[in-house]
């Protein structure tokens, strides 16, 4: 295991110890998972991946094994309600972005 030596400001140093406190975890094995996060966030696939471990740690993933197959009209009925819905989901999220929710 390599060591990484980084110098940073009192106050951001404080700042950390007291995030890492917080989540339950030594200044170290915070800044690693955060350097983890961080170090191949721009591939999608390694972001995803993340998404999903986290997801999965979380219990937050659902995975499903036997996706039903749907017909045509249920389909179209699934659509047309979508449809029907979009412009009010888009108002609550706009409304939502401008309160600052």
């Amino acid at each position: 295991m390599k060591q990484l030596i980084l110098r940073v400001s009192d106050d951001l140093h404080r700042r950390i110890a007291a995030r890492a406190a917080r989540e339950g975890k030594s200044v170290n094995a915070w800044t690693n998972g955060l350097l983890e996060a961080t170090v191949d966030a721009d591939v999608p696939e390694d972001r995803q991946a993340r998404a999903d471990a986290k997801a999965a740690e979380l219990g937050m993933l659902v995975v499903y094994d036997d996706i039903p197959e749907y017909d045509e009209e249920t389909l179209r009925e699934g659509r047309r309600v979508l449809e029907e819905l979009a412009p009010e989901i888009v108002r609550i999220l706009e409304e939502d972005r401008s309160t600052g929710l």
